[in-house]
């Protein structure tokens, strides 16, 4: 590992970003009113009105939505009427709306429109569009704009390891296209997830070592771990549907021998291999060793014979149902399963470990990547640069500084259910630096002293989520309906940030440990990538599922990797390495 990954293991840090609901905007237009300026944004003296604007400054941005289906408007607000709306207004910037479709078909609709050349002015593009659509001419070069209209804090938003490598990702050719939001290093994380109380019933202590590992599986499925006298469990839950995942992820898996044979975000993983970027499955020892164990596991009853067809609801139900101990899932992975199982099984405990190892000092090599999830982009037929970057300067002030906002403008611009719809209706949503380890450092020190002072609005809210639930773990049996959904709710925040084994509890430790499997690409989908990486994926989940079933023989995972390179990886690794060797000299 080269020393610029080394430092990102300290400068790297996770944010949670949560688009419920995404944004595109349509083309530029003029209205009448009166403007104003972002957060530390002045305009500089003897500049031109940008086309589209009037002489106060204000401009009409077209928009068309994208929303989930659970979204829902809070209190009074409307699409039309809302906090968002009126901070965009109130700074010279009116919105019309001219679509909403479901977030099912948000790229299929963006899509569609550029290829009617009547696309959005400002466009949330996913990675594997951004690349391409930038040398297509599809998007505004920002690179002056940024040095002129971007706020200072936004400036040091992107003045970290972190935010360096996302402006990096944002630029082709030499010009910065898109304004990245922050990759979440260790959310995206999957951690172990285990059954505490079945541990303590059968004396086990967390395992740290693949060893370890497979003992625990092997008494959660053979010694009767929730005593109830009946053969009905199993060790380890596996996504077999989806196979790389949130819940149940097998990735995650041979994270224990140091490989990434794939990722839920739906890309191919690269890890540095002997100084050059590599694709994380391409270590054929340490493959065929963790194939060879996860197949014993998988013939022994350790894994259900029916994990092929499993997905998340299904990993989730047995969890609940008190049927399996483990699962590689990510970090607020917890809730439901947790939730559900003191239903029936009042002791039920839910804790998080870093990844196990070859050696305990070895554990804990989760998969560190920093690509950007999406890049907010200003189309190329629009030159309202000045109000693309008041969205921009907004999104950063009222949802990436939660310190600097008073109880009354967080709740205002980042939700409350009831009266805000929050972060959800806001163009640009960007996420918070450090937010989850923060939180976590600081719901401890609130929770050894008592003392709240140093939360603020947000971490205020989640501690007293967080209380809802451990003040009543006692007495669930005897709280009303209105108590019982605050303590479900809490168990979310308690499995987060508040148990003794939490999640962040685990991302600290490996934090400490820095032993992570760090990505060696952390840039857009180049157009050979986003050809090819649909085939390479589903050879690979193939060829795992058939391996751990006993279709393949455990060396075919060999012939594997040459179909692999056959297909076009070979040539995806050059341009990976060609990106990592020139990232390792800046």
């Amino acid at each position: 590992m080269g020393a610029n990954m080394k430092r990102a293991a300290k400068k790297i840090t996770a944010l949670v970003l949560c688009t419920m609901m995404t944004v595109q905007l349509g083309a530029c237009g003029v209205s009448k009113g009166g403007g104003g300026s972002s957060p530390g944004e002045s305009k500089p003296a003897g500049t031109q009105e940008a086309a589209g604007e009037t002489a106060d400054g204000e401009v009409t941005l077209k928009v068309g939505y994208a929303r989930d289906t659970s979204f829902e408007f809070q209190g009074d607000e409307t699409v039309d009427d809302n906090s968002w709306i009126q901070l965009y207004k109130e700074n010279g910037v009116n919105l019309e709306v001219i679509y909403n479709v479901d977030a099912s078909q948000k790229e299929e609709k963006l899509a569609q429109t550029i290829m009617s050349g009547d696309y959005p002015d400002f466009m949330d593009v996913n990675p594997k569009n951004f690349t391409g659509w930038a040398e297509q001419g599809i998007f505004h070069d920002l690179t002056e704009g940024y040095e002129k209209y971007a706020s200072d804090e936004v400036k040091a938003y992107y003045n970290s390891e972190a935010g360096e490598r996302a402006l990096k990702a944002a630029t082709v050719d030499g010009k910065l296209y898109g304004m990245p939001a922050i990759a979440t290093p260790n959310d995206t994380m999957p951690l172990l997830w285990i059954r505490k109380d079945w541990l303590d019933n059968l004396g086990l202590d967390i395992p740290e070592t693949i060893d370890d590992f497979y003992e625990v599986a092997r008494a959660f499925t053979e010694d009767d771990p929730d005593q109830d006298g009946q053969n009905n469990t199993y060790g380890l839950a596996l996504n077999g549907k989806e196979v790389f995942h949130v819940v149940g992820d097998v990735a995650s898996f041979f994270e224990m021998f140091g490989a990434q044979p794939g990722h839920f975000s739906n890309v191919v993983p690269f890890i540095d291999v002997d100084g050059h970027a590599a694709f994380g499955g391409a270590k054929s020892d340490e493959m065929k060793e963790g194939l060879t164990l996860i197949r014993d596991m998988y013939d022994n009853g350790f894994i259900s014979k029916d994990f092929i067809t499993a997905g998340q609801d299904q990993i989730e139900q047995d969890m609940a149902a008190g049927k399996v101990g483990m699962a590689f899932s990510i970090f607020y992975a917890a809730q439901t399963p947790w939730k559900n199982a003191l239903e029936t099984q009042p002791d039920a405990d839910f804790i998080s470990v870093p990844i196990p190892g070859r050696t305990a000092g070895e554990r804990g090599q989760g998969f560190y990547t920093a690509i950007p999830g999406q890049y907010y982009t200003l189309s190329s037929k629009c030159e309202d640069i000045e109000a693309f970057f008041k969205i921009i300067n907004l999104g950063v002030h009222y949802l990436a500084q939660p310190d600097t906002l008073s109880q009354e403008d967080y709740e205002k611009y980042n939700g409350l259910p009831g009266k805000y719809t929050g972060f959800t209706v806001a163009l640009a949503a960007f996420g918070v630096p450090f937010k989850n380890m923060v939180a976590w450092e600081r719901h401890q020190n609130a929770m050894k002293t008592g003392d709240t002072s140093e939360l603020n609005a947000e971490n205020l809210r989640d501690y007293n989520a967080m209380m809802a639930y451990y003040e009543n773990r006692d007495r669930r049996a005897e709280l009303n309906e209105e108590e019982l959904a605050a303590f479900d709710a809490g168990i979310l925040y308690w499995s987060v940030w508040g148990n003794e084994h939490c999640a962040y509890q685990s991302y600290h430790e490996m934090d400490d440990m820095n032993n992570y499997l760090y990505s060696a690409y952390d840039a857009a989908a180049t157009e050979k990538m986003n050809e090819c990486s649909t085939t390479l994926i589903t050879l690979t989940k193939e060829t795992l599922i058939d391996i751990i079933t006993g279709n393949k023989e455990v060396d075919a995972y060999d012939e594997f990797l040459n179909t692999w390179n056959s297909l076009g990886g070979a040539d995806i690794t050059k341009e990976a390495d060609a990106w990592y060797q020139e990232s390792q000299t800046e």
